[in-house]
């Protein structure tokens, strides 16, 4: 049920697995000062002893203003339920940001010494946390945790292991196969191809004529030309690239690896690269895309989207489903619009998809080594993944705000969007482990998800190098040449001056590392 745009959707994809072994094993507890233990007071005073409450801090990357300060109902119900299930002593305050806002204040709190106890990371700053010694491995706390154990997939587990251990905590998957993980595509206003008698493109050739129409053709009909074909928000992680799909169209992404000749090369230095980057370019000086898809935020895409100023646009297929906040939004302006997900435009050799995505969803969450009985904050975890837990954190109130059909096996919500359960202090925000669960989703988006799992461009190397963490600058060169090349300000032959860069800014040392590793694993 999250809705959220590619951008936050794929991990840092030079690497999937975690780094560095915590110096702190111990969950940060602290050694009780001599007089000051709680076993000598008890027993100097005879009485049995008492639990103090502990309270949770969670950071969430996660935009929803609606969600309460204080947690609201929501936190309410959980809590009460906490404590029927024999989980007392137990509390949690919860907040939130979202993109660059929430990495910005993560690193803030890092640096101040004050990282919340349960939190999001993306891989470099769980690199540096972990180096630092800032979090916890989670193996044991995971063993201990049977409810997460049968959700989360063993793949990302090993993907995700750095020295034999484990920093983050992965998602978890329901079984129906609707719960696949990749969500992204191009999301179109079905509704203004309508409006101009056009069909779904399937190839490039199309989507060039698409663009073309959405851009000149006055889709809302309002008598200006004030419309983009093409838009999206700016990569929170400079290695991650706008318009995937259309490189995927020639067979490559970006900053993936992909097998020529029996080595691996970065899909940024293959020959495909230039192809794509001078068709962008040609898009562009033809007003075909956004101009400001290079500064843009995801809330301003959004409410360009909302505002009907852009026709196709990077997103979810969760964007299809009317109960998302996105499209009840374009719904109450426009209450004709109609998102759909296209299928990934087929290039030139027959080639077409978006990046998969990376190991654990891109939802990776770590516990700081100062978090004081880290054990019960696992099971508060765990006890969110259970029969019982689950229903309440993630869809609400039975009866009340959901109803479940066991024998169709489906769930419908009984709330007009997830924004009003985000507004009680439901649903996302609380969700202490993200479990893929679409089984409230309409008909028409679990197709979207179909299609967004059925044409992907696949990753020949998820892990990391060590040359990878020396040389960790090496994608804001391509994502400085990316955006300069495509807007005109360099030409499509400075691409050439890229290559020759960033092999020797350290991209030489970062092949012959992965080209090493993968051959050991034969492969």
């Amino acid at each position: 049920m999250k809705s959220r745009l590619w951008i936050s959707s794929l991990a840092f994809i030079f690497t999937a697995s975690l780094v560095a072994c915590s110096a702190n094993n111990g969950g940060g507890q602290q050694t009780p000062k001599p007089g000051e233990t709680a076993a000598k007071d008890n027993k100097e005073n005879k009485e049995p002893a008492v639990a103090q409450k502990q309270t949770y801090k969670i950071f969430r990357n996660f935009g929803a203003p609606e969600y309460p300060a204080d947690g609201g109902r929501g936190k309410k119900e959980v809590l009460a339920a906490l404590d029927k299930a024999g989980l007392k002593n137990i509390d949690f305050n919860v907040t939130l940001a979202s993109g660059t806002e929430y990495y910005t204040k993560l690193n803030l709190f890092a640096s101040s010494g004050e990282l919340p106890d349960f939190f999001n990371v993306d891989i470099p700053s769980l690199t540096r946390f972990a180096d630092e010694g800032l979090i916890i491995p989670l193996d044991d706390l995971i063993k201990n945790s049977p409810n997460i154990q049968k959700l989360i997939k063993q793949s990302d587990l090993e993907a995700l292991k750095y020295k034999g251990k484990v920093y983050g905590l992965p998602v978890g998957y329901r079984p129906e196969p609707f719960n696949g993980p990749d969500t992204n595509g191009f999301t179109v206003r079905q509704d203004w191809l309508d409006q101009l008698g056009l069909k779904q493109p399937k190839t490039l050739d199309e989507f060039y004529k698409v663009l073309q129409a959405f851009t000149n053709n006055d889709p809302d009909k309002n008598g200006k030309k004030d419309t983009y074909g093409l838009s999206a928000a700016k990569p929170a992680n400079p290695q991650l690239t706008p318009f995937s799909a259309i490189f995927g169209a020639y067979g490559i992404i970006p900053a993936f690896w992909h097998e020529r000749d029996g080595q691996l090369k970065q899909g940024m230095v293959l020959p495909e690269a230039k192809e794509v980057l001078a068709l962008l370019q040609k898009w562009f000086k033809e007003g075909l895309i956004d101009p400001e898809f290079v500064i843009m935020e995801t809330k301003q895409l959004e409410e360009k989207a909302i505002g009907s100023k852009v026709g196709i646009f990077e997103g979810s297929a969760f964007n299809v489903d009317p109960k998302q906040p996105i499209n009840l939004s374009m719904k109450k302006a426009v209450p004709t619009s109609n998102l759909q997900i296209l299928a990934p435009p087929v290039g030139p050799n027959g080639k077409q998809g978006w990046p998969e995505n990376a190991p654990a969803y891109n939802d990776i969450r770590a516990i700081s080594a100062k978090t004081k009985n880290p054990e019960q904050l696992m099971k508060l975890i765990d006890w969110s993944a259970t029969e019982e837990g689950f229903p309440l954190v993630t869809y609400g109130v039975d009866k009340e705000h959901y109803t479940f059909d066991k024998a169709k096996n489906r769930v419908e919500m009984k709330v007009p969007s997830y924004s009003e359960l985000y507004a009680q202090g439901f649903s996302n925000p609380i969700r202490f482990i993200q479990v893929v669960d679409r089984r409230w989703m309409t008909e028409e988006a679990l197709g979207a998800m179909e299609t967004t799992n059925k044409y992907t461009v696949k990753n020949q190397f998820w892990k990391t190098t060590q040359a990878m963490l020396d040389y960790p600058d090496l994608p804001k060169l391509w994502s400085e040449y990316y955006s300069k090349i495509v807007t005109g300000t360099w030409s499509v032959d400075k691409w050439d001056e890229f290559v020759t860069k960033y092999y020797s800014q350290g991209g030489k040392a970062i092949e012959q590392q992965v080209n090493e590793e993968w051959k050991k694993k034969g492969k």
